[in-house]
């Protein structure tokens, strides 16, 4: 039996999900990144907050990972096509330094203890893994009532420094450097 949040959830997600949209320039700027520093993740990957894992340009975001030995998919919720269900502020099913590297796009500014879901990705990483971590700064509400929060540039690096080394942060849709759609950073944990 799923809870009032999960079914709310499912239905809002499902429901964005099967609307036709034309793919947003935001979206090309970040899948083209992703597929760029994507080829090289070697090793175990998690992607949270997988839904249907549908990049909405004919692929899957699976196969931007050609390298890695192995993709797990996640959902806070039952009703995805995913390997495991898991709330990332306590993923208390994965045991310590479990994986490589964390995908995750479009998930914190869902989740109410945005910290302590990170405080999550950085125990399941190994030394030296890598975060691919995607958040958005100028974008419009979705999923309400569950859209608590948006990152500035420096916000990011405020939330990973210490635990992570930034290698890159990529402002996408961002023809006012000031004021872009989103962000995507590449980091490494310490």
């Amino acid at each position: 039996m799923l809870s009032l949040f999960s079914r709310l959830f499912l239905s809002i997600v499902k429901v964005r999900a099967s609307s036709p949209t034309s793919i947003s320039r935001s979206r090309r700027e970040s899948n083209l990144w992703l597929r760029g520093v994507c080829h090289s993740i070697n090793g175990r990957v998690l992607s949270i907050g997988s839904g249907d894992d549908l990049d909405h340009e004919g692929g899957n975001y699976r196969s931007y990972f050609p390298s890695c030995s192995s993709y797990t998919t996640s959902e806070v919720t039952q009703g995805f096509p995913v390997d495991l269900v898991l709330d990332v502020r306590d993923m208390h099913e994965i045991q310590d330094h479990s994986f490589d590297a964390v995908y995750c796009s479009g998930v914190l500014e869902h989740v109410d203890d945005f910290r302590q879901g990170l405080k999550e990705i950085t125990r399941i990483l190994v030394p030296g893994g890598t975060l691919l971590l995607g958040l958005p700064f100028r974008q419009a509400i979705h999923m309400q009532p569950y859209d608590f929060w948006r990152f500035t540039e420096f916000g990011i690096r405020f939330m990973l420094e210490p635990s992570f080394l930034v290698e890159e942060l990529k402002a996408i849709d961002a023809d006012d450097p000031l004021n872009p759609a989103a962000y995507w950073v590449r980091a490494t944990k310490c």
